[in-house]
């Protein structure tokens, strides 16, 4: 859910001259308040898309897949799937800080962290499975609601030489994410049983903490690895030193 707020922040610290419009600063080396600023405001200034940077719109966010297996001996044994959903409210995001990218970048720990007042998911689910003594089952529309999120991205830098000059990479993303409150709402529980899909959404929200403490490790691995190809993608256009005033 959080993979196009990263895009926009790592776009940013990653800012070259040539590509990028004359109103956009670039930073230097480290300069973690300057960074964490200008992220903040391309997010409020461009939070519908910036052409020029081939961004598309921030809020909301088309998202044709998400898939969480949770499986063994644990309180939430499910397989669930959202698919053709849209993602609203990352628009609201505030950077709080962003860390590292340092001229020497080889071995280099970077961060980037943000907070959301609210993240929405909203489209399409399958479930099936066991959440706590409870057995689900349906598929249908579906509300996944997360309030007041923070997150905290981490990766290192690795060099890697191309044509005799240095590009940044990494393949160690982790992130590590709270909320204050999740809330969820399934439709068409068990083949449309009214009063069964009611009680059970009725149950899952009165043990949100549990169900997101289960479900957690597997969401953040799934946002890790496409957070992780975006950085990639991102530095492997143009040579580090290229990005940063010098």
């Amino acid at each position: 859910m959080v993979s196009r707020a990263i895009l926009l922040i790592l776009l940013i610290v990653s800012c070259n001259a040539a590509k990028f419009p004359s109103n956009i600063s670039r930073c230097q080396h480290e300069d973690s308040n300057c960074m964490t600023q200008v992220a903040q405001n391309l997010i409020k200034d461009h939070y519908n898309g910036l052409p020029s940077l081939n961004l598309l719109p921030l809020d909301p966010v088309t998202i044709k897949t998400i898939s969480i297996e949770n499986s063994g001996n644990k309180a939430v044994n499910i397989r669930l799937v959202f698919h053709n959903v849209t993602l609203h409210g990352l628009k609201d995001i505030a950077i709080k800080k962003i860390t590292g990218f340092p001229k020497d970048f080889e071995g280099s720990k970077n961060e980037v962290e943000f907070i959301a007042p609210i993240i929405q998911l909203v489209g399409q689910y399958s479930i099936n499975g066991k959440v706590l003594i409870l057995p689900i089952q349906g598929n249908g529309q579906s509300n996944f609601t997360l309030e007041n999120v923070k997150i905290r991205v981490r990766f290192t830098g690795k060099k890697v030489t191309k044509n005799q000059k240095d590009y940044f990479q990494t393949d160690d993303t982790k992130i590590t994410m709270t909320t204050t409150k999740l809330w969820l709402n399934f439709d068409n529980l068990y083949n449309g049983d009214k009063l069964l899909g009611e009680t059970t959404n009725a149950f899952l929200n009165e043990n949100w903490m549990d169900i997101f403490n289960e479900l957690k490790p597997d969401i953040s691995k799934s946002y890790a690895s496409a957070i992780q190809t975006i950085i990639n993608n991102i530095f492997a256009k143009l040579p580090y030193r290229e990005y940063f005033i010098e």
